[in-house]
C-alpha cells in the first residue's frame, strides 16, 4: 500500500478543474493521483530533454581550445565592448 506523501495545496482555475476531474473521472484515478502523475512525468521528461541537449554537444565535434585561451579571447572581447 502507497503510504501518504507531504501535502501542496495548488489553486487551478475553474475550467482546469473541469477538464482534470474529468480526466480522472475517464482514467478511473482519484484527481491528486492524476496530478502526481502529471508532475512526475513533467519531471522525467523535463530531464530527459536536457539529458538529450547535454548529449547533443557532446557528439558536436568543434575544436576547443585551452582554458588560457578562451579567457584571453573572453577579456579581450569584453574589453573592446567598453565605450
Amino acid at each position: 500500500m502507497e503510504t501518504l506523501g507531504d501535502q501542496l495545496e495548488v489553486h487551478l482555475p475553474p475550467q482546469t478543474l473541469i477538464h482534470l476531474r474529468a480526466e480522472a473521472r475517464r482514467r478511473g484515478v482519484p484527481v491528486d493521483q492524476l496530478v502526481s502523475q502529471a508532475i512526475d512525468l513533467f519531471l522525467r521528461e523535463d530531464r530527459q530533454t536536457r539529458l538529450r541537449a547535454a548529449e547533443a554537444l557532446f557528439q558536436v565535434e568543434a575544436p576547443v581550445a585551452d582554458w588560457e585561451e578562451i579567457k584571453r579571447e573572453i577579456v579581450k572581447g569584453r574589453l573592446s565592448d567598453t565605450p
